[in-house]
């Protein structure tokens, strides 16, 4: 197993033992657990909590951290539209500084073990799509990893909503059920995560090396 595959297990083991952990006790202490949210919630605003989510992700902040706070803060609907709309922000500030950075960047995931990616002459589309999908590379390193492989801007933009938005759905699901204390939204997040990580493990077994031969 590679160091980057026990990374990915290791986190994962963490990220699902960490949720179930926050399921047993919002069942526990429900009236604790909200007023903890609140407060949170209460003592940042909208404005600064959507500029820091523009920013933090592009220098390799955690997104899912923003997504279950988004959905806390904003409810399902609109933290949904609102990580809609961050997608080709993110993208777009990638692309600029990928463009005007690409030497250091390249360096820097190459020393990092991440190897740009050479795009295949045919199949492109595809390609783009298993790249963004199959975890391994974190979420700001694939916003980087594409322009610096010579890819379009528009691929990067429409690949990122069209492959990203989906997966950031049930964490914001998740953030609701925190707030509203709801142990059933808890459990459907919980799994849609679950199926979510499954499916992208098998994308990883069934595509990964065509990915990482490219």
């Amino acid at each position: 197993m590679t160091r980057s595959n026990k990374f990915l297990l290791t986190a994962s083991i963490i990220l699902i033992a960490g949720l179930l952990a926050a399921g047993i006790y919002l069942a526990v202490s429900p009236e604790y657990f909200r007023q903890t949210l609140s407060l949170m919630d209460q003592n940042m605003s909208p404005a600064l909590f959507i500029a820091l989510m523009v920013i933090l992700p592009v220098v390799g902040f955690p997104i899912s951290v923003f997504l279950i706070m988004g959905g806390i803060k904003f409810g399902i609907f609109y933290a949904a539209l609102l990580w809609m709309l961050i997608l080709p922000v993110h993208a777009l500030i990638s692309y600029y500084l990928a463009v005007r950075l690409r030497v250091p960047l390249k360096n820097f995931f190459y020393k990092m073990g991440y190897p740009i990616p050479k795009l295949p002459e045919k199949g492109v589309g595809p390609f783009i799509f298993l790249f963004l999908a199959i975890p391994g590379i974190p979420y700001a390193g694939k916003n980087y990893a594409l322009p610096l492989a010579g890819v379009p801007f528009s691929y990067c933009v429409l690949m990122n909503v069209a492959v990203q938005w989906p997966q950031g759905i049930p964490f914001i699901v998740l953030g609701r059920s925190f707030m509203e204390l709801d142990l059933t939204l808890f459990y459907i997040a919980l799994a849609a995560i679950l199926i979510l990580f499954i499916f992208l493990r098998w994308l990883r077994e069934e595509y990964g090396d065509k990915v990482r031969g490219a």
